[in-house]
């Protein structure tokens, strides 16, 4: 009898207590099939491992671009042997994976993308959710390129998308700098630009690129560089042009190697941070034009996947709350003024800042912590491994003279005497050119709301939140520097130790920005 109501009890318990919560998330990627753009770059290589490894979709069409006589198909099989996938092929054999993911071939010059008309009538009646990751991420890139790339392949992408029968989100990647003139960057999309997207894409089209050149300073205005500028374009032309369809925008800042997944360390360039770095702990790099203490604003890559997965559920979720006629914004943000109008009837585009202040680097710790990876006696080289960092203009000239320009000249003029062609000079002339574009954010700091990635968060289950964690409070910093500097020399200079440092060398795996 006591066992009985013991039992009874148990029941009503279990009938009282809340069932365990659904993997939302994960159900909403579960069958569907994906285009995604840029999947050869940086960003989408691990997008799509991530997607292909612990995302249950039923395919990915990837849009891939012929590239140095290399046909799309030819492409996809070098990438899907890249390293980044070498803990996927333990499970599944390059053949298996291309049953789950098909090459599409576009091309940004064609009327449209260029796209077979077979090819095309499957994308559209067959994808649901476009991750559109496609850009030009240099920040020297003549704006002509820049506008082509950044807003008008941005615009020929959604055209495609607005076709899709199927279609339930859309996120775009931008640039959390893409508002760097400001010195408070809200989640929204920011319209107080002189000139129209339609207008510069129009202009881009009209005129060749050293006419475009000329007008580069007028169209760039406060922005330090043609990237920013395009990727700004973008994101007014989405809400003027597109704000109709189930579409976000994912705003990155500077994307780190990876943290943990698929394996620590990886990267497959020297852009940004990582080449500076790289060339600092070389001895090739001895003065830096920043403020140590300003924040670096820095991501691991494989956390701002998670973060740019779960955004492409909530804008599926938003975009059937506003066709059900229910507020997509969260509580309280309903009516918030934003330029004299409700958020809601202004911003129909939902933003997402991927930063979080809290767990923001400084850039003296940035630099700081690259020597936790090194062997012990590496530590020991002080003037391989020493360098400082300037605010001042006239002091970064003075030093960058004296520890730059002198010492390069000495080795120029040592190998003219050998019978060789100098190189330092021209090296350490566009290196501090690059130095020098680097300091508009090395100087700088912004105020950056994050309130839309932090709800992200609290959509999680536990069992979700262990495949798709990106609170950065949740990264160990001197675990993640482990790997850092390693990981650049093993997986991108393809070396396993950390000596062999040779100018002949040097020049061969030496950054973007560096070379000739």
């Amino acid at each position: 009898m006591a066992a009985c109501a013991m039992d009874n009890q148990n029941r009503r318990d279990a009938e009282r207590s809340p069932p365990p919560p659904t993997d939302r998330v994960l159900s909403f990627y579960h069958n569907v099939t994906v285009l995604v753009t840029g999947g050869t770059g940086f960003l989408g290589k691990v997008l799509l491992e991530k997607i292909l490894r612990t995302l249950n979709v039923r395919k990915v069409f990837l849009a891939v671009r012929s590239k140095d006589g290399q046909q799309p198909v030819e492409r996809l099989q070098h990438l899907l042997k890249d390293v980044i996938f070498d803990r996927l092929r333990r499970e599944l054999t390059v053949e298996q994976l291309l049953e789950r993911v098909e090459p599409v071939e576009i091309s940004l010059a064609a009327n449209g993308l260029g796209i077979d008309s077979v090819t095309e009538r499957r994308l559209l009646e067959e994808t649901e959710l476009v991750f559109n990751v496609l850009a030009s991420v240099k920040f020297n890139e003549n704006i002509k390129q820049a506008i082509d790339t950044n807003v008008g392949g941005t615009r020929k992408v959604l055209q495609l998308a607005r076709r899709m029968r199927r279609l339930r989100a859309v996120v775009h990647v931008s640039t959390l700098y893409s508002n760097c003139d400001r010195t408070r960057i809200e989640e929204r999309i920011y319209t107080d630009s002189a000139v129209n997207p339609s207008s510069v894409l129009q202009l881009s089209n009209l005129l060749s690129t050293e006419e475009m050149d000329a007008f580069q300073h007028c169209l760039v205005g406060a922005l330090p560089n043609t990237y920013t500028f395009s990727k700004k374009c973008a994101e007014s032309l989405i809400q003027q042009e597109f704000g109709d369809l189930p579409v976000g925008i994912f705003r990155p800042p500077i994307v780190l190697s990876t943290y943990r997944e698929p394996i620590a360390g990886w990267t497959d360039n020297l852009n940004g941070p990582a080449g500076l770095c790289l060339w600092t702990v070389q001895g090739y790099v001895r003065v830096i034009r920043g403020n140590r203490r300003k924040k670096a604003n820095l991501v691991p890559v494989d956390y701002c996947v998670n973060a740019l997965v779960v955004a492409g559920f909530d804008v599926a979720e938003r975009s059937i709350r506003r066709q059900c006629g229910v507020a997509a914004d969260p509580p309280g943000r309903q009516d918030e003024r934003v330029n004299g109008g409700s958020w809601e009837s202004q911003q129909l585009v939902p933003v997402y800042n991927y930063m979080y202040a809290k767990a923001n680097l400084t850039w003296g710790r940035y630099m700081e912590s690259v020597s936790i990876g090194f062997d012990s006696w590496i530590k020991q080289l002080c003037w391989h491994y020493s360098y400082t960092i300037v605010p001042s203009r006239a002091l970064f000239g003075a030093l960058s003279f004296c520890c730059h320009t002198v010492p390069a000249s000495v080795l120029d003029f040592i190998r003219q005497l050998l019978g060789k062609r100098p190189l330092y000079r021209r090296m350490v002339a566009k290196t501090n050119r690059f130095l020098e574009t680097m300091s508009y954010f090395g100087l700088r700091e912004w105020h950056i709301a994050n309130d839309n990635v932090v709800r992200l968060r609290t959509m999680l289950t536990p069992s979700e939140a262990t495949m798709l964690e990106f609170d950065m409070s949740t990264v160990d910093w001197d675990e993640y520097f482990q790997a850092y500097i390693p990981g650049i020399r093993r997986y991108f200079l393809a070396e396993k130790k950390l000596t062999d440092f040779s100018p002949s060398r040097a020049r061969k795996t030496r950054p973007q920005w560096a070379r000739r």
